[in-house]
């Protein structure tokens, strides 16, 4: 009896092997698959190195065999089971950097997640506050090799920086201002009758369909209504178009007084506005004003809608409002949106605090994620927090409104960003009554400081797919490429590890592309690391044709994908 026990724990772990051989979904029958008789006794050799080690083996490591020892070829040349039914479609994704930020690109997963990161805070100061001078929203882009800033300063006033790596910024001066409270010279370059208008600001974009004088178009505010501003420079700018956007407020009070956005949707071809539209609502939490961002296209500039009738994109809860959207398409990657909500928290009578007396329209402000592939349905992670307040008196602990627009650092490794921070609370200094209320909580600035800063994030770096210590694997729907070489942006830690096979349309590992040839990407951290088997990393004879990518790693972020043509010399 007890011999017999042992043989039956003996052959157990080699007959599990079997079985996962033949239920294991990469066994199909393709009969265009030829199989020469060398790679035939290399599979049987492999099979009985893995029959030969299996005492040794986890219950995953026979799983792992599968692909390791490539055997699975082997079997399937000699079984006689159907093509995989029910194969999803093909995804053509050509020359064009995918991001890993949704489950687009996974099929099948394995101890993987989706990871969101926050950007490095630099604690820098790119534009200080004036005294006596309010300082608000931004827009940053590149253009020429140069770094452009917008920022209102001073009752929506409209002010401009330069710089040449976007780091360091310079303010320059003009006399284009006509208010005698603005001295002469100054940076203003729209309102106080720059622009021949008293106020104005928000954002900036750059229109691929303007004119060469009218490239620069800004967003803003203008008798209760959004305008657009155009500039040859960036820096001299006409009004050239009104009522853009309209509201009304006979059924709520709305008004556009915070960054609201217009910009080129490049995937659509046509001009999307994102607006703050004020719904007011009773919770259970009190009354609230319901701020929220909706969303409209037009094929032109003439009028992208009425607030009151868009269609609401994206909202929070009883408790927050929305104020700004920060809604952005990734400039370098295929249908991809970023956005970066500020979300408002209410000061109100469920705090003790406020439980006698609440201030009015108070409370604190933070910039939080969400991610989108036609920027109307959106994933915002659970509101993962994107910039996190700064500590007790520091410039940045109680609001912080994220800046239109992100630039490249210049070895393009980076993306920069920029924000608003303050110490003061929404409320503050709306009245005595606000402030006093304030002062008695202990969330009064001491003193008030504002300042813009920026933050640094790796190129692609928003979302990964992670793998822990343990590893695991993923595996990509049905996709079609055109290039020569696969690219990934990848981050190791010190144990990770990284593989990629590379499957035919019935799931069969190609020779040469399988785990067994993949070259182990290790103690690496790049934004282009281009993947190799056996040494070599042309994959143009798959140009075309679907096949799935078999990802296997531990310890491991992976950001994005690229098949791309290898530079020529």
């Amino acid at each position: 009896m007890g011999g017999t026990g042992m043989k039956k724990k003996k052959l157990y772990p080699l007959l599990i092997i079997i079985l996962l051989l033949l239920s294991s979904n990469f066994i199909s029958y393709n009969k265009e698959e030829v199989i020469s008789n060398n790679e035939d006794e290399k599979r049987l050799e492999n099979l009985n190195v893995a029959i030969s080690n299996y005492r040794r083996w986890s219950f995953l490591e026979y799983k792992y065999a599968l692909s390791y020892y490539n055997i699975s070829t082997f079997i399937t040349k000699y079984s006689h089971y159907e093509p995989a039914k029910g194969r999803s479609e093909d995804v053509d994704i050509g020359n064009r950097r995918q991001l890993f930020v949704d489950h687009k690109f996974v099929m099948k997963k394995r101890n993987v997640e989706l990871r969101v990161h926050q950007p490095l805070k630099t604690g820098e100061t790119s534009i200080q506050s004036d005294p006596g001078r309010e300082l608000g929203s931004c827009s940053v882009l590149e253009k020429d090799d140069i770094y452009h800033m917008w920022y209102t300063s001073s009752l929506n006033s409209l002010a401009y920086a330069s710089s040449l790596d976007g780091i360091r910024w310079n303010r320059p001066f003009f006399n284009l201002t006509t208010s005698e409270d603005f001295p002469k010279p100054n940076n203003i370059v729209l309102g106080k009758g720059a622009g021949g208008v008293e106020s104005g600001g928000h954002m900036v974009f750059l229109d691929p369909n303007a004119s060469e004088g009218q490239v620069f178009q800004l967003v803003s505010g203008l008798n209760k209504a959004i305008a657009i501003f155009s500039s040859p420079d960036g820096i001299h700018w006409k009004h050239t178009r009104s009522n853009v956007v309209t509201y009304d407020t006979i059924s709520g009070p709305h008004h556009l007084d915070s960054q609201n956005i217009i910009f080129w949707d490049t995937r659509i071809e046509k001009y999307v506005t994102y607006v703050r539209k004020n719904a007011p609502k009773d919770t259970e939490y009190g009354w609230s004003q319901g701020r929220s961002v909706a969303r409209n296209e037009s094929e032109n500039l003439s009028y992208l809608g009425h607030v009151n009738d868009l269609p609401v994109v994206i909202e929070a809860g009883g408790r927050e409002d929305i104020y700004t959207s920060g809604v952005i398409q990734y400039p370098w990657a295929d249908e991809v949106y970023f956005a970066f909500p500020t979300l408002y928290y209410h000061y109100s009578n469920w705090q003790s605090e406020f439980e006698m007396e609440t201030p009015t329209n108070a409370g604190v402000l933070d910039t939080r994620f969400a991610v989108s592939r036609d920027g109307i349905n959106w994933n915002n992670f659970n509101w993962h927090t994107f910039i996190p307040l700064g500590m007790e008196g520091e410039f940045d602990s109680k609001r912080i409104y994220m800046g239109y627009g992100m630039v490249p650092s210049l070895n393009g490794r980076e993306i920069y960003m920029y924000y608003m921070g303050t110490n003061e609370t929404h409320g503050w200094n709306r009245d005595d009554r606000n402030n006093r209320i304030l002062v008695a909580a202990g969330v009064e600035p001491r003193p008030m400081q504002r300042a813009i800063s920026r933050v640094v994030l790796r190129r692609d770096g928003f979302v990964s797919i992670h793998a822990p210590y343990e590893g695991g694997d993923f595996t990509t729907p049905p996709l079609r490429f055109k290039g020569d070489q696969l690219v990934l942006n990848i981050e190791n830690r010190s144990t990770g590890e990284l593989q990629v096979e590379i499957l035919n349309e019935n799931k069969i590992p190609i020779p040469g592309y399988s785990l067994v040839d993949s070259d182990i990407i290790h103690s690496t951290n790049e934004i282009n690391r281009v993947v190799t088997w056996n040494g070599g990393s042309s994959v143009k004879r798959l140009e075309g044709k679907i096949v799935y990518l078999h990802f296997v790693l531990r310890d491991t972020d992976l950001y994005a994908l690229q098949f791309q043509d290898q530079p020529t010399l």
